[in-house]
């Protein structure tokens, strides 16, 4: 006699619902939105953490340059564009005055004020940078 051996589903288990099809759908759209969602803002935040950089990488730059200029001297004000369209602004403010070997000659400590600006998309951003100076001025002619 054969044995005849019965799967004990009913004829409507046999496989996955429409429904259940729907929910994993559902379910892995939310997970995708949220990855690209946080991918987006990820990406947004890189970029404005590079554009910070690059200006605080130009503005150390220009006040090296300033610094190693021999013509600057205390109450001048400075500005300018960089080919990037970074802009700067640069103030000398005098904080001292010292007498050196040569009386005709003081020496100087100048603060150096650098603030540099760019635009983003969501307005401008800017930063500033101070330093000290030692200047010589030129000893003015007399009559």
């Amino acid at each position: 006699m054969q044995r005849i051996v019965q799967d004990h589903r009913e004829r409507g288990e046999a496989g996955v619902s429409l429904l259940e099809v729907l929910m994993a759908i559902s379910l892995l759209g939310i997970s995708f939105a949220t990855i690209f969602s946080g991918l987006s803002s990820a990406l947004r935040t890189t970029d404005r953490l590079d554009l910070i950089e690059r200006g605080d990488d130009y503005a150390a730059r220009k006040l090296r340059e300033l610094m190693l200029d021999p013509s600057l001297a205390a109450g001048e004000v400075r500005s300018g564009v960089s080919p990037s369209g970074m802009e700067w602004k640069a103030r000398t403010q005098l904080v001292e005055t010292r007498p050196l070997f040569d009386p005709e000659k003081p020496a100087q400590l100048v603060r150096l004020t650098l603030e540099v600006s760019w635009r983003t998309r969501t307005g401008r951003q800017s930063l500033s940078l101070e330093t000290l100076k030692l200047c010589t001025p030129e000893a003015s002619a007399g009559p």
